[in-house]
């Protein structure tokens, strides 16, 4: 790694991990007792990261700040502004709901090629569709090397027996998104969401509804995303303010950047540098090799994914949900 590659690794992953550790919805879901600690400290962020630092130089592997696993691209919503762009993905580009005995080789696969998760989360499309999710929960709760597991819900099903027994745990928490106000939701869906904050709350099992506390106008549309040469300097300012850097993927044994370059990878046409960047977790690899493979995910400006990302075409205010065909 040189003198070049070393400062951006520092700066997009040592230094993220306390970045993501303060973001707004991450900060919902979990408390982060030495965080909090550090704050009140004047050096506290220095300390910090010293001591990431100084674990990397003895352990060679990198940290993942924030990894998603979008066990489904299926949904039982259909929403005009949706964060994923799940409507817009074809019968062939849709993610078939993963078993759990594939998202276990995935999962190991990765866990011996990093040093630790800091937060894993299960995301879709709909989580709730898949049959093994507490198997998988169950799962990323057991290792050690992830220190924080959460799950996204839309709240148009009821998790089963099976998960919320697995959800009573002090690392986990669910992500409540808040649909009560939609209108023209179809195939005889529900918003359940008074019934499952209510039923989450009584088993003890951590939430975060920020959603709820906002005004029901509060979305805002995806990039738009085509192939362009922006700016690199462009990018990477845009980049380190960008939220993509706060939901790193994957989908069907790919690590990407995030729910765009997710997007991206299963519907456009892309080049092969760009096809570079992604990581394929069943790839027959070394434990080695996919180390540093991630280590060069880490140590980029910005992503090659970012040429296709048009940031500054974002609109804002828009309703919760509004349903498309």
């Amino acid at each position: 790694m040189n003198k070049l590659e070393w400062k951006n690794y520092k700066q997009y992953n040592l230094k993220h991990i306390w970045r993501t550790s303060n973001e707004c919805w991450i900060s919902e879901l979990f408390d982060f007792p030495l965080i909090k600690f550090l704050k009140k400290i004047k050096s506290g962020q220095k300390i910090f990261y010293n001591f990431l630092k100084l674990r990397y130089l003895i352990k060679r592997k990198p940290i993942i700040p924030v990894c998603q696993y979008a066990v489904t691209t299926r949904c039982t919503l259909n929403c005009k502004n949706c964060n994923s762009f799940i409507p817009y993905f074809t019968t062939q580009t849709h993610a078939k709901p993963i078993s759990f005995e594939q998202f276990k080789k995935n999962l190991d696969k990765m866990l011996e090629a990093v040093d630790y998760i800091n937060i894993f989360g299960f995301v879709g499309g709909e989580p709730l569709l898949v049959n093994d999710l507490y198997k998988m929960v169950e799962y990323a709760l057991s290792k050690r090397q992830i220190h924080y597991v959460f799950m996204c819900t839309n709240c148009t099903i009821l998790p089963s027996d099976e998960l919320l027994k697995v959800m009573k745990n002090k690392k986990f928490a669910v992500q409540l998104s808040d649909y009560r106000q939609v209108k023209n939701i179809k195939n005889n869906v529900t918003v359940k969401y008074n019934t499952i904050k209510k039923l989450l709350v009584d088993n003890k099992i951590k939430i975060s509804y920020i959603q709820e506390k906002l005004d029901a106008n509060n979305w805002q549309t995806m990039p738009q995303l085509f192939k362009d040469v922006q700016d690199s300097e462009k990018l990477k300012k845009i980049y380190s303010r960008c939220f993509g850097l706060y939901c790193n993927i994957i989908c069907e044994g790919i690590f990407s950047q995030c729910v765009c370059s997710m997007y991206m990878h299963r519907n456009l046409e892309l080049t092969e540098g760009i096809k570079d960047e992604l990581i394929n977790l069943r790839e027959e690899i070394s434990s080695k090799d996919l180390t540093e493979k991630f280590i060069k995910f880490y140590s980029k400006q910005y992503s090659e994914f970012c040429h296709y990302c048009h940031f500054d075409s974002i609109q804002y205010g828009l309703p919760c949900g509004e349903q498309v065909e």
